[in-house]
């Protein structure tokens, strides 16, 4: 766990809050009116898009490109989805196909690759809290760990990442399962927490 002291919260207050986030540092979401601002209209955007799917698909997939910068026409994302709170750190690979019900809560990059299936309601999680100290996390002191999923990997319905994970290519998560560490290339892994079931 990282130390947040007053010597280190020092040094934070002089750096810029993407600066801290891309380096893994402590902030205070509650403090950062920039970010607070980009996951409102984050949310507000995602339910004008879940709103217009309902009446017409192909004008909600124009509204989802225009919010989504680094979405290729060959991937596609269901509705409806829940959430995608920062759409210029969150990138798809081509002929990556994402079922309904995606929830990204993420100061930090998310990054999918090529050909990939995401089951139903994944959920990406970047944000982690001290695990100890109660009085810092009352104070809403946060970091991000980035998440990457690599090329031809397949996530069942339901599963969950946490902060940091990191899979390799050619990675099968079972449905449900919750990971909480990185795997590498070529192996199906399951269960909450998520271990190796077979690789190669």
């Amino acid at each position: 766990m990282r130390t947040l002291d007053e010597a280190e919260k020092l040094r934070l207050a002089k750096l810029s809050i993407f600066d801290k986030i891309n380096k893994g540092d402590w902030y205070q979401y509650s403090k950062e009116v920039e970010l607070q601002k980009i996951v409102k209209n984050s949310s507000q955007k995602i339910s004008e898009i879940n709103d217009k799917a309902k009446e017409n698909i192909d004008e909600a997939r124009k509204l989802l490109e225009d919010f989504l910068p680094n979405l290729p026409q060959s991937s596609e994302i269901y509705f409806p989805i829940i959430a995608l709170e920062y759409p210029n750190r969150f990138k798809v690979g081509e002929n990556t196909f994402i079922n309904s019900g995606l929830q990204i809560i993420s100061a930090g990059k998310v990054k999918i690759g090529k050909n990939c299936f995401i089951g139903p309601n994944c959920q990406l999680f970047t944000p982690n809290h001290h695990a100890r100290d109660v009085f810092l996390r009352r104070e809403g002191w946060q970091y991000d760990g980035p998440i990457v999923i690599g090329n031809d990997c397949w996530l069942g319905g339901s599963v969950i990442l946490l902060p940091g994970v990191s899979l390799g290519d050619d990675v099968v998560v079972g449905a449900g399962s919750v990971v909480t560490k990185s795997f590498p290339s070529h192996c199906i892994i399951a269960g909450n927490p998520a271990r190796l079931i077979k690789n190669e």
